[in-house]
């Protein structure tokens, strides 16, 4: 099992590290781990790095068949890596279906991102109150009375204009990922390899009011970037692109869909996040540090903010 995130064509949009693919084998299983690796400094006179896994591990198995001693050698061999390789920190995003039976067994700790949520769309005809909230559909109706209409993305027009409006919504949290957002990315993310992408767009007349970018591979789907350009931040038009895409990932055969938190930061794109939490496992990062990277992982969990969802 595998999503968009493993793929060699999202590894290769990143523009501020050197993708890299760590292969761990013992005949014919393996276990595997894309990652991208970042220049973090130097002390003693050698460099030293970070590495970032936006997709986690996959093997030859089901983490729940995978014989323990195998992954004990593969934890093994991956610390001997990160000593030699000067690697001071590594953060790994678990998916809650690919990753659900596993667990590290003896190197770095699992930390909780509660701003991460999976739907099942699949999971019958209407909206759901408990996954969309009690008004969900009301206000998606009212938002069709008001002219609001969805559709998908066609011309490069629109997605150089689609890119627009999230750099704008991205930089005053993240200045420096919102750079990193330019029009070859969206670009090159609606031109993939190994998965498929689609970008639906709200708008109100001949106005574009807000973009979603989505993703889809296997049966998985990802609600993977959203933007609103202010003029339409009141009507909140993401709900209806939100009703769109389960619609279609319906109709392409999808299970589950992936929602995420921006920037790393509890947003404001959805009240739903903060319905029944027991139906939503959330997301897991195994993260591994040393000295420094260790400090500074405690002061950032210190400083992270408590989950506020509002629409």
């Amino acid at each position: 099992m595998s999503d968009f995130n493993h793929t060699w064509h999202y590894h290769s949009t990143a523009a501020d590290g050197e993708p890299l693919l760590l292969v761990y084998e013992e005949e014919t299983e393996f276990i595997a781990l894309p990652v991208i690796r970042k220049h973090e400094g130097e002390a003693d006179g050698k460099r030293q790095y970070a590495l970032y896994s936006y997709a986690g591990p996959i093997c030859s198995t089901n983490f729940a068949l995978l014989n323990s001693g195998m992954q004990e050698r593969f934890e093994s061999v991956l610390k001997v890596f990160l000593e030699q390789h000067t690697i001071i920190s590594v953060s790994v995003q678990l998916h809650p279906l690919i990753h659900k039976n596993f667990k590290p067994l003896g190197l770095g700790v699992l930390r909780k991102n509660p701003e991460s949520m999976l739907i099942n769309v699949s999971d019958g005809p209407d909206m759901r109150q408990e996954h969309y909230g009690d008004n969900f559909s009301n206000e998606v109706t009212l938002l069709k009375r008001k002219g609001y209409t969805v559709r998908q993305a066609v011309a490069i027009q629109d997605v150089d204009s689609f890119g627009e409006i999230f750099r704008r919504n991205m930089s005053p949290l993240n200045k420096g990922a919102a750079d990193h957002y330019d029009k070859a990315w969206f670009r090159q993310m609606l031109r993939p390899g190994g998965f498929d992408s689609s970008l639906l767009l709200a708008g109100q007349g001949t106005q574009t009011a807000a973009g979603a970018l989505l993703t889809f591979c296997n049966d998985l789907m990802q609600f993977h970037l959203a933007a609103t350009h202010e003029n339409f931040l009141f009507d909140a038009p993401l709900r209806v692109l939100l009703h769109e895409a389960v619609m279609l990932g319906r109709t392409l055969g999808m299970q589950y869909m992936q929602l995420e938190g921006l920037a790393g930061r509890p947003e404001v794109l959805f009240a739903c996040k903060a319905f029944s939490p027991e139906l939503y496992p959330g997301f897991k990062t195994w993260q591994i540090s040393y000295g420094e990277a260790d400090c500074r992982d405690t002061r950032s969990r210190k400083l992270r903010q408590p989950l506020s969802v509002a629409v």
